[in-house]
């Protein structure tokens, strides 16, 4: 039978904020979530178990048994999974099951003899009355809080009402905090995932080659752990075709950009690395060209990619002076001559982003790169760093930048970098920034 509500409260509850003092000293700690909540209530519902039925996902009529506090406040069933997230709750779907989670509001039984050896009542420890109360998330009910007392007229003249405010506080106390711990713990085991991709990454960035003849220097910035900016420096003097030696090597560099920044883009970037590390050189029209046309190709999967990459590639011979590139959609590289600063890849040399379409082809474009000419090439987040106004940094700032003086390429790199962090106001942007500084000394 339900026995109605009245309005006499078994004991007067001590002050609101001594208890609520309490209750938010709760660390998260799932196996004692259930045992706060019967300490919250234990003024009101003193000599009564607590017990956690989940109903997040049951069939209806069906309950899972999370957690249960005997009446001595004695752990009878830790409640370790109060969601059921990792391991299988004892499920029950008898009568006495039935008759608690199919209402919709608090309430009182009283239960007769048979009902007490159903087992729901036995894995209770066989009650004589219950309290069930309701717990909301989102607006249904995730949870049942169910007080059973062995006394049959123990719950008599309980305020529902009262009761279940009480309880929704405590819940919902109790609740935040798992789900800040559960949040916290994810995020550190994503974050130590997203670490272990950021230091495979940086094992495929160079590590200083030398190369003969050239100057340089790098400043590498990832906005999170991980980054969608990839670049690699080399000598290729040892496959050069019909090279003079004079002292100098033949080199190449590859500067790419993945949209978006973090995890999911610094996998695309170590895929086009590897895809990279594949070419033989023998992909039509031949160099900075024919490498990204190779790679573009093999980027593409079974499925639409939702990332595309901007390149900007390039090898020097030094024995010709001559500076062979290809812009795929990237930022213009800066080549800074005695005679001033020039944009290379603008115009008809601007191709399209790698990842737009399958069998594109990029061409070739060519400059005369003479000893002490300085060549910039950067990603997009340099340029659009933003200050606290949303002013961005700019191309022309940076031009500015690199024309002023005639020091070395670690002098320079230093100077846009300070420039870009007081615009910026910290170390990191919105997205990934690159910049590298190159100078043919001899």
């Amino acid at each position: 039978m339900i026995v109605g509500e009245s309005s006499a409260l078994a004991s007067a509850p001590p002050p609101l904020a001594e208890r609520l003092r309490v209750l938010s000293e709760f660390g998260g700690d799932a196996a004692a979530a259930l045992l706060a909540i019967h300490q919250y209530l234990s003024r009101d519902l003193a000599d009564c178990a607590l017990a956690l039925l989940l109903v997040r996902d049951a069939p209806a009529g069906q309950c899972r048994l999370a957690g249960l506090i005997a009446a001595d406040g004695v752990e009878a069933i830790p409640a370790i999974d109060p969601f059921g997230e990792r391991m299988r709750l004892p499920a029950f779907d008898d009568a006495l099951a039935r008759r608690l989670v199919d209402q919709h509001g608090p309430q009182v039984l009283e239960l007769d003899s048979g009902e007490r050896d159903l087992p729901l009542a036995q894995a209770l420890l066989r009650p004589a009355s219950l309290l069930a109360l309701p717990m909301y998330v989102r607006g249904a009910v995730w949870h049942w809080l169910v007080v059973a007392s062995t006394a049959r007229d123990r719950l008599v003249g309980i305020h529902l009402d009262h009761l279940l405010r009480e309880a929704t506080i405590a819940y919902g106390f109790i609740s935040r905090s798992l789900t800040i711990r559960r949040l916290t713990a994810e995020s550190q085991r994503q974050n130590h995932a997203i670490e272990g991709l950021a230091d495979v990454q940086r094992l495929l960035l160079p590590d200083d080659p030398k190369i003969r003849g050239l100057e340089y220097a790098i400043y590498w910035q990832p906005a999170e752990t991980a980054a969608g900016d990839y670049y690699d420096i080399m000598s290729l003097t040892h496959i050069a075709e019909d090279f003079v030696d004079a002292g100098s090597d033949v080199w190449a560099l590859m500067l790419a950009d993945v949209s978006g920044h973090g995890a999911a883009a610094a996998m695309e970037a170590v895929q086009f690395d590897a895809i990279l590390r594949t070419y033989r050189g023998d992909e039509p029209p031949g160099g900075p060209a024919g490498a990204i046309t190779y790679a573009n190709r093999h980027f593409f999967s079974r499925r639409q990619r939702r990332h595309f990459l901007t390149v900007f590639a390039l090898g020097y011979r030094p024995d010709r002076r001559e500076l062979t590139y290809v812009c795929a959609g990237h930022p213009p590289a800066l080549h800074r001559t005695r005679d001033g600063v020039r944009l290379l890849g603008t115009d008809r040399e601007a191709g399209i982003p790698l990842g737009i379409l399958r069998e594109h082809r990029w061409d070739n474009a060519t400059a005369t790169f003479e000893q002490g000419d300085s060549l910039v090439v950067y990603t997009d987040g340099i340029v659009e760093a933003r200050d606290a106004q949303g002013r961005m940094f700019g191309q022309e700032r940076l031009i500015a930048l690199i024309a002023q003086g005639d020091d070395d390429p670690a002098a320079r790199v230093a100077r846009v970098r300070d420039a870009l962090r007081e615009h910026q106001g910290g170390a990191s942007g919105t997205d990934d920034q690159t910049l590298i500084v190159l100078r043919q000394a001899s």
